[in-house]
């Protein structure tokens, strides 16, 4: 265990993590890379002018076949109180002589649906940060996760590290694309650092400290047909390239080259792992590359970004970098956000 940087919070920090380097109460972790010098690297990129949305409809995927507890978006019809409902309403029921139509809505959705952000407070740990022999439940910094209910028992979800730092502070600068699908294909692969930097290579990638790194799958193209399909493959979604959150070398080179941030086209970006004994598993986290990210490290986590327009337009013009735009919603106490990544070419 590391006990430098001590902070109010704790006493040690986990090993290999960060904790401290960004200030006793930071939230925003490799956020605070994003500096104004690496938002005009970003800029430097963009030499056509042409954007790339890099979302999901947001309801999609299909529901059912990644995780049936998060659930597409939900209209409601925005009640008026008199029976009536406020889209298409002429304001002259109301004000006589009033020419003017309104529409409004409500909304229910699950954050993490579609295209998303993972928020620091999203995965934390069990670690024993007083040197008690009794682990807390702790989050990123050492900051604690909480209930997420306030005093009166209402919900009000992640008090330190949700969203909202994130957003305040906004997520631009330069952003850098490794085609998975184009070294290895559409198979099932577990792909660790040595893979990676095959990716890497072939591309010619220039990844520079503090730059957001995307990486395309084409994972999220194949949810779009399964969606459109009347006769979807079932299995899908068991399709296309993970990053190996158990490869120590992969998550080192993550903190070596000073990502900020990382993005990908595919469902939690990496593969879960099996805990317990009917597997014969050591154990540990099930998303090792979430509890290093976003507890140890402080790196948000992109997921289901369309980048499949994007990484053939990158192909073809031989480039892999560009000016990444991606703030989350301002939406207190979440722990994911839907987002609309904006990249520059």
């Amino acid at each position: 265990m590391d006990m430098q940087t001590a902070s109010p919070r704790w006493i040690r920090r986990p090993e290999g993590s960060n904790w401290g380097a960004f200030g006793p109460d930071d939230r925003l972790g490799r956020l605070n890379l994003l500096t104004p010098a690496k938002v005009l690297e970003g800029m430097a990129e963009v030499r056509e002018g042409r954007i790339f949305s890099l979302t999901l409809p947001l309801d999609r995927p299909a529901p059912g076949r990644l995780n049936a507890r998060r659930l597409p978006p939900r209209l409601h019809p925005h009640e008026r109180g008199n029976g009536s409902i406020t889209f298409a309403y002429p304001i002259g029921h109301d004000m006589l002589g009033a020419t003017d139509v309104f529409s409004d809505e409500d909304v229910t959705l699950s954050p993490q649906y579609s295209t998303q952000w993972d928020a620091l407070g999203h995965v934390g740990s069990l670690f024993d940060a007083d040197g008690t022999g009794r682990p807390r439940v702790l989050g990123y910094n050492g900051h604690a996760l909480g209930s997420g209910r306030s005093t009166e028992g209402h919900f009000i979800g992640a008090e330190a590290l949700s969203v909202l730092p994130m957003a305040m502070r906004g997520i631009q600068g330069r952003g850098v694309l490794l085609d998975l699908q184009r070294t290895f294909g559409d198979g099932r692969r577990a792909i660790g650092y040595d893979g990676l930097m095959r990716a890497a290579d072939a591309s010619g990638a220039d990844i520079r400290p503090g730059d957001m790194l995307c990486v395309h799958t084409g994972f999220s193209e194949r949810a779009m047909l399964a969606a459109s399909s009347s006769d979807p493959d079932p299995n899908w979604h068991l399709e296309g390239a993970v990053l190996d959150g158990t490869d120590d070398r992969l998550l080192r080179w993550l903190d070596d080259a000073g990502i900020a941030a990382l993005a990908a086209d595919n469902h939690a970006i990496e593969a879960r792992r099996e805990i317990g004994p009917d597997c014969g598993c050591a154990d540990g986290a099930v998303l090792p590359l979430h509890e290093f990210c976003l507890f140890k490290m402080g790196i948000p986590m992109g997921e289901l970004w369309r980048l499949t327009p994007l990484a053939l337009w990158l192909r073809q013009a031989r480039r892999n970098a560009f000016l990444l735009t991606a703030p989350p919603l301002a939406l207190p106490g979440a722990v994911g956000s839907p987002v609309t990544p904006i990249a520059t070419v």
